[in-house]
């Protein structure tokens, strides 16, 4: 952990740089008896030489009314809290990305009843309330210190920088009651484990584990419906994905395995569970059941081998999350020759059927509104529905138009389709210790071959001819023909066949000759 001398000057730069000097200046000459401190996340962070984006400060001794007074010269105010005491402010001179922060007077919070709503608060804000009152009501231990701006001072009434140097996470209080006020600190704990690579404190961890059920709670009250007509859940199922996906995409492999101990997927997505002991064919698995390739896949994204393909850039959250189901759809397709009398384990239609699976799930929790990603239950679907593109086909033969609709049509992802395919691969082990990745490799030189690299990009040529060459040039009728005949030439054309628009348009006479439609279209030439 940084040094309190290093951390000091940390801060001292980090809020020069931000411009926010000027309005700490201006409220010690308007109220000199005010303390300032910087809280929450930004101080853990600093104290842990993090980047971190987020400035919150409390500041006591001064009422609500005259700290808007004072903020209000100095740039842009909103009080977005009236009932906490919360103005989110803007600096005049900030960078024009520079996010608003949060300025407060201190709080003390009350569940109502302990039902883990994050709605049933009881809050008062007071200017006079103690600082260590205010940190009391923090989530864990970490997030709970605050530094005087003013005296250079840090308050840590809980421990925080002591559980920081342990790499710990530790509930501020007594775990179970923390978790009891707002289950979602449960995800939020097990997102700091995955982003900060920390532990979980003993307690805290068997409290999580009690409780992890209560995730899926509805309020009980009839007339809890939320806007989209579904029954209104103790949390936002948009907290929950946000959670999930920021724990992925942080650390997938932790994430995966903190989910199961902790009974995440058991509550939320028990399909993941069913991957157990779900046996695959030694010849290609000879890594173990589903659960085993899964946790593989994953930890392939940070492999050197999965760097060297890719670089090293960090896996995108589309790809993390299919990843992690892209062989969901395996446990309830499995056929195997003892039950089912078939030649071999399979998996018929796993990748479809693990497709419908993973958009079923994203969507009831919502994944395509956490801000800031792209996790959408459509092009997840496409990817699962895909993944198996080069096995069950034959990449040799496969047609150019094939590959086009594939890796070359912006509508789907299909580099994340490369990515995913290679991650799969290295997922996987081979009985005879051979590659792994052999139909990813001929599939790559087809890609290669059929648009080689300019400029660290593979573009395919623009089409020779189009629907309205086909009407007024051909003089064919508008039908399936035009498709027919679009698809063939299109196909010529990547296959080098043909190169000139010439060439495309006698060709696609020949072609529309020997056109059949059982619908009863007609054409002319």
């Amino acid at each position: 952990m940084i040094s309190r001398s290093a951390f000091h000057k940390t801060v001292a730069t980090e809020l020069a740089y931000k411009t926010y000097a000027p309005f700490l200046r201006a409220l010690h000459k308007a109220s000199p008896n005010a303390e300032v401190y910087l809280v929450g996340g930004a101080v853990r962070d600093f104290l842990m030489k993090r980047p971190t984006k987020d400035l919150d400060f409390v500041v006591r001794n001064i009422s609500l009314s005259r700290l808007i007074a004072t903020l209000r010269p100095l740039g842009k105010t909103n009080l977005v809290g009236k009932k906490f005491g919360v103005i989110k402010f803007t600096p005049k001179n900030a960078a024009a990305d520079s996010e608003a922060i949060d300025i407060a007077l201190p709080r003390e919070e009350y569940s109502v009843g302990n039902t883990g709503h994050y709605r049933d608060f009881a809050i008062t804000f007071d200017a006079t309330i103690a600082i260590d009152a205010d940190l009391s009501r923090r989530d864990f231990t970490m997030n709970a210190i605050a530094y005087n701006v003013a005296t250079c001072e840090l308050v840590d009434p809980f421990g925080g920088c002591a559980d920081i140097a342990a790499r710990t996470i530790r509930a501020v209080g007594a775990p179970q009651r923390r978790f009891e006020e707002d289950y979602s600190r449960m995800m939020r704990a097990l997102r700091f484990a995955c982003s900060l690579d920390f532990a979980l404190e003993q307690k805290t961890a068997r409290a999580i584990k009690n409780l992890s059920h209560h995730l899926n709670d509805i309020v009980a009250l009839p007339e809890s419906i939320d806007a989209s007509g579904d029954p209104l859940r103790a949390i936002p199922v948009e907290t929950i994905a946000r959670e999930w996906i920021k724990a992925f995409v942080a650390h997938p492999v932790k994430a995966f395995d903190l989910f199961d101990t902790y009974g995440i997927f058991a509550t939320l997505c028990p399909e993941f569970l069913a991957m157990k002991k779900v046996p695959q064919p030694k010849e290609w698995h000879a890594e173990g059941d589903v659960w085993t390739h899964t946790h593989l896949a994953l930890e392939s994204l940070s492999s050197g081998a999965f760097k060297k393909e890719f670089g090293t850039e960090t896996p995108s959250a589309e790809l993390i999350i299919a990843t992690l189901f892209h062989d969901i759809g395996k446990p309830p397709t499995l056929k195997t020759p003892k039950k089912d009398g078939t030649d071999r384990i399979r998996f018929d239609g796993h990748d479809r059927v693990g497709a419908a699976i993973a958009r079923r799930v994203l969507e009831a929790l919502r994944f395509s509104a956490v801000p800031g990603f792209t996790v959408d239950p459509d092009r997840i679907h496409w990817l699962v529905a895909h993944h198996l593109i080069a096995l069950t086909g034959d990449v040799a033969h496969m047609k150019a138009i094939t590959l086009e609709k594939y890796f070359f049509n912006e509508t789907v992802p299909g580099d994340t389709l490369l990515r995913l395919m290679v991650a799969d691969a290295l997922g996987c082990a081979r009985k005879d210790g051979g590659s792994t990745l052999g139909t990813y490799c001929a599939l790559k030189k087809r890609i290669a071959a059929l648009a080689p690299l300019v400029k660290n990009r593979r573009v395919l040529p623009k089409v020779l001819i189009t629907g309205d060459d086909c009407i007024r040039t051909l003089g064919l009728a508008p039908g399936r023909i035009i498709g027919f005949v679009l698809e063939h030439v299109r196909e010529a054309q990547l296959s080098h066949t043909i190169k000139t628009k010439r060439q495309a348009i006698l060709y696609a006479k020949s072609i529309a000759k020997n056109f059949h439609d059982p619908a009863g279209d007609e054409h002319s030439s």
